[in-house]
């Protein structure tokens, strides 16, 4: 049975806000300072690598690897930027991954149709 292109977009909307709603709690849950800016470079990485995931003919684990060390990448990168209070670069991390994975969905999903690799990875017609 085939899934339907709303159950795709619906899905990665839900996984963007929740993220979005997670990293304001754990922000709001912290002592010290969080480094928000830097989630507008989180968030431009989260459209980068649900783009190129989006496109990907990686099979399933190869997808899981690339994503799982695109994300540690950036978490170092942050970690980084931010050697004061590891656990404050974890909010923008979320965040930017959270609006970068509700904004690529909005653009290839709600604006433009979903890109063909998507579509044949999820079964949609």
């Amino acid at each position: 049975m085939a899934r339907s292109k709303r159950a795709v977009v619906a899905r990665d909307l839900f996984v963007g806000t929740s993220s979005v709603v997670t990293a304001g709690l754990i922000a709001a849950s912290l002592d010290g300072p969080t480094p928000w800016p830097l989630g507008a470079f989180a968030a431009a990485f989260g459209v980068v690598l649900c783009a190129a995931v989006d496109r990907s003919n990686a099979g399933v684990w190869g997808l899981t690897a690339g994503v799982s060390g695109g994300i540690l990448a950036l978490a170092a990168v942050l970690w980084w930027l931010v050697p004061d209070t590891p656990d404050g670069m974890l909010p923008p991390l979320l965040f930017g991954l959270g609006v970068g994975t509700a904004a690529n969905r909005l653009l290839f999903g709600v604006v433009y149709p979903l890109p063909d690799a998507r579509r044949e990875r999820e079964n949609v017609a």
